[in-house]
């Protein structure tokens, strides 16, 4: 990339915590950014974090402790609020596994959100990073296959797929999964899940059901795989180590322009986000996109 610098360093920093307007596709959106207090013109990394189905970008900054982790470690976080449908639906995350109309842009909103946060903030554009819980999980996979020229790297939480389609770049993904997730299935024996339960019974239109139900169909474990296959990994014999007690990395090697695939395990782990004091989903997050850079571009 040319310049890594965002045209927002000409700017001087306004750091804290706000919530930001965004109409995007005739729809009023809003996403919750958090700048930390840093030189002027210094560009940061940006981590975009994404909540799960019918939940809200407060409580994903929360329970992740991320927005915390971004004034701590001088980087950007930006929490984007999913659409419900004027409240008649739970906010979601569009991950495009349906060619549905009745369902928003999301990744039209995700590209014009970044343009926005960019022009406002000084970004480093080769240091921009996805996060996400549960749906919010499965759509940085989706952004992962559709905006791999901005993104570099994803660490999505009980929840991933990968498009049929996937185009672009190889992209590093880490994904956290918790072994007994009983909404989003881990391994083939837990295949297949009802979606009458659970999160999925929160009131959701057919069409947001079917768009889920592709990304449940097959487990993480086989996602994740795939993952391996569409980065050019070696998927023969990975690595598979235990980092702490009840946890288990599988990390892909041989990858493709260094983009690494690693899951995760969590034994006996349901639906959740993991945190400190027994495993911190978002540190480990952190650490794999430190290692992983936008590749320079010739």
């Amino acid at each position: 990339m040319a310049d890594a610098s965002s045209s927002g360093c000409a700017k001087t920093p306004t750091p804290g915590s706000r919530t930001v307007s965004l109409r995007y596709d005739e729809i009023d959106r809003t996403y919750d950014i958090v700048v930390p207090d840093t030189q002027p013109s210094e560009p940061m990394a940006l981590v975009l974090g994404f909540h799960g189905f019918d939940s809200s970008s407060q409580e994903l900054a929360t329970m992740s402790g991320l927005a915390d982790a971004a004034l701590t470690d001088g980087f950007v976080a930006v929490f984007p609020q999913g659409t419900d449908s004027d409240g008649a639906t739970p906010a979601y995350h569009n991950i495009g596994t349906t060619d549905d109309p009745t369902l928003a842009d999301d990744i039209g909103f995700a590209s014009a959100l970044l343009d926005h946060v960019e022009a406002d903030v000084c970004v480093d554009r080769t240091r921009i990073y996805a996060m996400g819980w549960s749906n919010g999980g499965m759509f940085v996979s989706t952004l992962a296959c559709a905006l791999g020229d901005r993104i570099a790297a994803v660490a999505p939480v009980s929840g991933v797929h990968l498009l049929p389609e996937c185009g672009g770049r190889p992209v590093p993904i880490i994904e956290t999964h918790g072994t007994a997730d009983p909404i989003v299935p881990f391994g083939d024996d837990d295949v297949p899940v009802s979606l009458d339960d659970g999160v999925y019974s929160a009131g959701g239109s057919k069409s947001q059901l079917l768009m889920l139900e592709a990304a449940v169909e097959a487990p993480v474990t086989s996602w994740v795989e795939s993952w391996a296959e569409h980065n050019g990994c070696s998927v023969d014999d990975p690595d598979v180590t235990a980092i702490e007690e009840g946890v288990e990395r599988t990390a892909y090697s041989d990858c493709d322009d260094g983009a690494d695939v690693v899951l995760q395990s969590i034994e006996g782990g349901g639906h959740d986000w993991p945190t400190a004091p027994t495993f911190d989903a978002t540190a480990r997050a952190l650490e794999f996109f430190q290692d992983h850079p936008l590749p320079s571009r010739s």
